[in-house]
């Protein structure tokens, strides 16, 4: 026997030119011009694909790979691995993948995994990854299993991006928009941050006194670095990227100083790159922005509440600009057919308090129907006048275009900057479009196609009672990012089948954390199937408002009907309900 077999299959590749230099004969292979016909064909295959490919054969598991596979190797395991026994290649995660490896031999069943999360050091470091693989066992010339298989591909990338921009969702949906003091603000902050994998430590550092001082913390405790590093920041006023840490002061924009200083650290398990520095400066800056549209909306209040005091004419005045925007946006809803739609606003109580709040209800010339929920950022006369503005844009984009919600809010966001309508053109706006296929009419369902820019998940009352309520992940809110395209979800609906939209007035209660909130608001849902949709409206508001509300609150209430058994005929439209205060 001769092993020109084996030069023709490794002329092709840069491992297998490196397998040429390896002697085989001192592993338990043997040389190559012994190795059975099985295992020629196998490394045959190895060595044509640029799919990353590995293979394990004999009763030391001696390891083969092709190019696409070497660079899974890191840095530091790619001298020596090929010929090599795989536990000793392997041995950091020897413990997981080890028992898979004698699951096949012993078995002969394929073992797949996807995303498998191995930590592993084949870089000189420790470093989490992810995998999705299947191993599979190889036969000799005899037909008995003698090793294995495996097709892989590495998908860190992927895992560790949708994690973040998870994390990104949440923390937005956490983020309070009224605070006492910066520990009330961080909290919910920590909170989220504390089951991030990728922020090993988040602090919150007390800035009033001649140093910093840790206000509250997750994580462990803090470094020298980290401690030079926020001296810096308390001196300078500047944000700091370093090596695993980013370091922003929290600017209070309406006196022009330091409310405080936020520390974030990289996880040691993930590299610290490009990426992963714009990824929690990305966090930071989040959480910034957050903290001064608290502050200026403090200030603001704590203004419009002076100005009340100095003036009863002046609250006369904006209470009337007040009024009259609320009733721009209360117009009577569509009249679809089988659908029914009610429509709710509610003013704050506080007679100076002017709100960003608004729905609307329309329907296309497609015939379908489109529902809209969104709360500008701000309490003030500016606020309200945003909001009229990006109603106004919503609703004529949204009819005159006939696009998906998505594609919707992508050309709002491209038109408050193309008309420069400012940085207070920022706000949280949900646009449902209730579609419905032949194929779908003839099953009586729906499909509740949704985008939601920063704003609260909606929730589907079922027939039966139970209450979905539909958390994805969140869109940045309108006026911050124009040009990143916006996510779509959908979601099927049925006959009696209830859509509630709300804003944050009906959930965001003083001292309660805004996810329990939204738990209760599914609580007070469920069992309204039975009830008119008036009814259901009544039935959020008297759970969650039982007196008056500190916010103005919208509600937008849709409930499917069953379809005509047969042909569509001409029927009368279904009665539209508005419910107002």
């Amino acid at each position: 026997m001769d092993a020109e077999w084996f030069l023709e299959a490794t002329a092709h590749c840069s491992v297998g030119r490196q397998a040429r230099e390896i002697a085989w004969e001192q592993t338990p292979l043997g040389p190559p011009e012994e190795w059975p016909h099985a295992l020629r064909h196998v490394v045959r295959l190895c060595f044509s694909t640029r799919f990353p490919v590995m293979l394990v054969w004999g009763p030391d598991l001696t390891l083969i790979f092709n190019d696409g596979y070497e660079e899974m190797l890191g840095t530091a395991k790619q001298a020596g691995a090929l010929g090599a026994p795989a536990e000793v290649v392997w041995h950091e995660i020897w413990d997981v993948v080890g028992p898979l490896f004698e699951s096949v031999l012993s078995t002969g069943e394929v073992a797949s995994y996807r995303d498998l999360r191995l930590v592993m050091n084949r870089s000189g470091h420790e470093e989490e990854t992810f995998f999705t693989f299947s191993y599979s066992p190889l036969r000799d010339d005899d037909g008995r299993i003698v090793g294995v298989l495996d097709i892989s591909t590495e998908t860190t990338l992927e895992v560790v991006n949708q994690r973040r921009l998870r994390t990104l969702g949440e923390l937005q949906t956490a983020l309070p928009t009224t605070f006492t003091d910066l520990r009330s603000f961080a909290r919910p902050v920590l909170e989220v941050l504390d089951e991030s994998a990728d922020v090993a430590r988040a602090a919150f550092y007390d800035v009033r006194g001649s140093r910093p001082v840790v206000l509250a913390s997750t994580g462990p405790e803090a470094g020298e670095t980290e401690t030079m590093l926020v001296d810096r920041v308390f001196r300078t006023r500047q944000r700091v990227v370093s090596a695993g840490l980013v370091v922003k002061p929290l600017r209070d924009a309406v006196r022009g100083g330091v409310a405080g200083i936020l520390v974030l650290q990289a996880s040691s398990l993930r590299p610290w790159d490009r990426a992963y520095a714009r990824y929690l400066t990305g966090l930071a800056s989040t959480v910034g922005a957050a903290l001064r549209d608290a502050v200026r909306l403090r200030t603001t209040l704590d203004a419009l509440r002076q100005r009340a005091q100095r003036s009863e004419e002046q609250i006369a005045q904006m209470r009337e600009v007040a009024l009259a925007l609320q009733q721009a946006v209360l117009t009577e809803p569509p009249t679809p057919d089988h659908l029914e739609v009610a429509v709710h606003y509610q003013p704050a109580a506080l007679d100076r308090d002017i709100g960003g709040d608004w729905y609307d209800a329309f329907v296309t010339p497609d015939g379908a129907t489109t529902l809209v929920i969104g709360d500008v950022v701000g309490h003030d006369l500016s606020a309200a006048v945003t909001m009229g503005q990006l109603r106004g844009l919503v609703r004529a984009i949204g009819y005159d275009s006939q696009e998906s919600p998505g594609r919707v809010l992508e050309r709002v966001d491209a038109a408050v900057r193309g008309l420069a309508l400012g940085g207070a053109a920022v706000a949280t706006v949900l646009v449902a479009r209730i579609e419905q296929s032949e194929e779908e009419r003839r099953r009586g369902a729906r499909t509740v196609r949704w985008s939601s820019a920063g704003h609260l998940p909606p929730m589907v009352v079922r027939s039966d009672g139970t209450v979905d309520t539909l958390t994805r992940p969140n869109d940045l809110p309108l006026g911050l990012a124009p040009a990143r395209p916006r996510t779509e979800h959908t979601v099927e609906l049925h006959a009696d089948d209830t859509l509630v939209l709300y804003t944050d007035g009906l959930v965001e209660r003083r001292g309660h954390n805004l996810r329990d909130d939204i738990a209760d608001l599914a609580r007070a849902l469920e069992g309204t199937h039975t009830r008119s949709i008036e009814q259901v409206v009544e039935a959020a508001l008297e759970r969650m408002l039982p007196g008056p509300g500190e916010d103005d609150v919208a509600l937008v209430v849709l409930r499917t009907g069953p379809e005509d058994p047969g042909p569509v005929e001409p029927a009368p439209a279904a009665a539209a309900r508005v419910v107002t205060a």
